[in-house]
């Protein structure tokens, strides 16, 4: 017989093959259990494929065993999804066969499980977990729930979660689970933030002071003239008295100034004296809500953790409805995070407000999410609103995925916003927003836009006033999304 390494011909056959003829089954299957253990996935697979050539006769329960660990073998440490529909359909061909040799077998119907929950997830299909497969989880050897969870990683398969808990009791679950608030919680976050979208007290005017020179004069005046009337009837004496004598007259006129310049006088003293009284009655009221309006606004840390929590959510909310897994996430060849772009949503529903007590920039009263989610061959975006006050995403949202070579740009750039809050964008000026303390100002947007055949994404990354301040989210990562999609747009063109 002649022996080489080439294609098989008439009476020659592959120096594997030769070899592989040479060993009996049952090393095969020894050689295969001892490369799955150590995780050599080709070899483990051409061990199974000799030994199922020259299967022996044994048990049905060795030969469903033999056929789950092929299964477990064939899918090389990557969950089910990651695979061809060629090497799918196989691996659910041998479960299956393994399940009707043995019904009972606990493995098969666990990795069926998992193969059928994983395939689910990618088309947005909520996992059925039947009681047959749960007690399955429950009752599958240790071994087996151990070699399982090493050898492929579904976090999002609640079967897969079931037995990495049994197989790592001491271990905190690998799916991130992610904070929630509790009702009381919940309800202290609104009644802060609502406080902070609230226009603060407002600091009392003093009235204009009431000038008693007004008074003084006719007083002063008034009382010369009486001055005046006594000195001309003393100087005449009695005559003085007499109806023709000007004198009383002149006295009376002097009495009725004197009388009206005092009265104006007193007036105003007594109106200064109550309008003082009034103002720091008003001042003390109003340092008091000034207090409880602070006391009751939340603290840059709360903000802080409050959007970063609803943003991830939110991420999580766009990774089930594009159907990716972290694992699909590649930049040149690396597993990278979502991409996350924050920032207010447009006007005139979007309202901004700064206060010293919660941090420099300012907060927006609702923010615009955008998802970009990379992985190899394509993009995924995601874009949807958060309401800050309450951290509930609203219901509208937009999915879409493109391929990198159809991407017509992306860019960043800043317009400025010239119109009132409630007035109606146009081609050459668009709407500010609407500042909670009222005031006018000036504005400008830096806005990101990924731009596709029929379609636009724009969000609002930052708004900045004339006073300096701004809006942007510190974990946003506009710069980094532009870079990265460049990048890959530039990769993709070049393969072309």
């Amino acid at each position: 017989m002649h022996v080489n390494n080439h294609a098989s011909v008439a009476n020659q056959q592959n120096i594997g093959n030769y070899f592989a003829a040479d060993q009996n089954p049952e090393k095969h299957l020894k050689a295969a259990r001892r490369a799955l253990e150590e995780r050599r996935w080709v070899q483990a697979c051409q061990h199974y494929i000799d030994y199922l050539k020259h299967e022996p006769s044994s048990s049905k329960n060795q030969m469903a065993e033999v056929r789950v660990e092929y299964a477990l073998a064939r899918l090389e440490g990557k969950r089910p999804r990651s695979h061809t529909d060629q090497t799918q359909n196989e691996i659910q061909t041998f479960l299956t066969q393994a399940r009707e040799f043995d019904p009972k077998s606990r493995a098969a119907s666990v990795l069926m499980a998992i193969f059928n929950e994983d395939v689910d997830h990618a088309f947005l299909i909520e996992a059925d977990l039947s009681d047959e497969v749960l007690q399955s989880a429950t009752d599958l050897d240790l071994h087996w729930a151990k070699r399982i969870v090493s050898a492929i990683s579904v976090p999002e398969s609640p079967t897969w979660e079931k037995l990495f808990r049994r197989a790592n009791p001491d271990s905190s679950s690998p799916t991130i689970a992610l904070p929630s608030l509790s009702e009381e919680e919940q309800s202290e976050r609104e009644h802060r933030m609502r406080t902070l979208f609230t226009p603060a007290p407002s600091r009392p005017e003093r009235e204009p002071r009431l000038n008693p020179i007004f008074g003084l004069l006719p007083f002063i005046g008034g009382s010369v003239i009486i001055w005046v009337a006594i000195a001309l009837m003393t100087a005449y004496g009695n005559p003085g008295w007499s109806v023709l004598s000007p004198g009383p007259y002149i006295a009376v006129v002097g009495i009725s100034v004197a009388s009206i310049g005092g009265w104006l006088t007193f007036g105003a003293l007594f109106g200064n004296w109550r309008q003082n009284r009034i103002f720091h009655q008003a001042l003390v009221e109003y340092r008091e809500r000034q207090r409880i309006y602070e006391d009751n606004l939340p603290t840059e840390e709360q903000i802080t953790r409050w959007v970063k929590r609803d943003v991830a959510v939110i991420v999580d909310r766009a990774l089930k409805r594009l159907g990716i897994v972290m694992e699909e996430l590649r930049n040149t060849g690396r597993i990278t995070d979502p991409l996350v772009i924050v920032g207010p949503a447009e006007p005139p529903k979007t309202k901004l407000v700064r206060h010293p007590r919660v941090g420099e920039g300012y907060i927006a009263s609702r923010y615009t999410v955008f998802v970009v989610c990379m992985a190899d061959q394509k993009l995924g975006a995601y874009r949807t609103t958060l309401d800050s006050i309450t951290g509930i995403r609203e219901p509208e949202e937009h999915t879409s995925e493109y391929r990198y070579r159809d991407i017509v740009s992306v860019n960043v750039k800043t317009v400025r916003l010239d119109l009132p809050a409630d007035a109606t964008k146009t081609d050459e000026a668009e709407p500010t927003y609407a500042f909670v303390d009222a005031e006018e100002k000036d504005t400008v947007a830096e806005r990101f836009t990924l731009v596709v055949p029929g379609d636009r994404f724009t969000v609002t990354t930052k708004v900045s006033t004339e006073d300096g301040k701004g809006s942007r989210i510190e974990f946003s990562k506009a710069d980094r999304a532009l870079a990265a999609i460049r990048r890959r747009i530039a990769a993709s063109t070049r393969q072309a």
